[in-house]
């Protein structure tokens, strides 16, 4: 069983973002992807800055990769609107 990730630096739109990605969490074909950001500032696809995200390993490659894949989830979730915790 291997749980190697890769780790990607990515700047959106300021936000320097953290990706890492196991193709073959637990030796299977689920894949782990983690979207974070340096500063744990939220982000679209997350209110803590922090995203944990199992998947099929096809799903990421066939986006073109985890970068990819992280940035057109980004963008889809992208309303203009800064984001903001709620305090509810």
């Amino acid at each position: 069983m291997s749980n190697d990730y890769e780790e990607h630096k990515l700047d959106w739109k300021g936000q320097e973002i953290i990706v890492r990605w196991c193709p073959e969490w637990l030796g299977g074909d689920i894949a782990h992807l983690e979207i974070v950001t340096a500063d744990r500032s939220p982000h679209p696809i997350s209110e803590t800055g922090y995203r944990s995200h199992f998947c099929p390993r096809e799903l990421v490659e066939g986006a073109g990769g985890p970068v990819t894949f992280t940035l057109a989830w980004l963008e889809k979730k992208f309303d203009g609107k800064p984001v903001q915790l709620s305090l509810l």
